[in-house]
């Protein structure tokens, strides 16, 4: 089983995702709290803008995420949440 990073966009929250045994990702694995709601699954962090994939790469390697880029990340989310919820579907 393969873990993904999502994105809740009615909550504001960042989450783990996981793939089912077949490794297909299905949004209501993201968590029971979000079941329903709109959701973003990042994709590898090159394909997003710097302060996304700033922040994605430290999750992805365990490291700790500053105030300032946590900021940076969700104005870049604002800015950029339609596009990203749409090519996540």
């Amino acid at each position: 089983m393969a873990l993904e990073i999502g994105y809740c966009i009615e909550c504001n929250e960042l989450n783990y995702a996981a793939t089912n045994a077949n490794g297909v990702f299905e949004r209501a694995n993201m968590s029971f709290n979000h079941e329903g709601h709109k959701q973003i699954v990042f994709g590898e962090p090159k394909n997003y803008p710097a302060p996304i994939r700033n922040v994605l790469c430290k999750l992805n390697a365990g490291l700790p995420i500053s105030n300032n880029e946590i900021i940076c990340f969700k104005l870049s989310m604002q800015l950029d949440m339609e596009d990203l919820y749409e090519q996540s579907k």
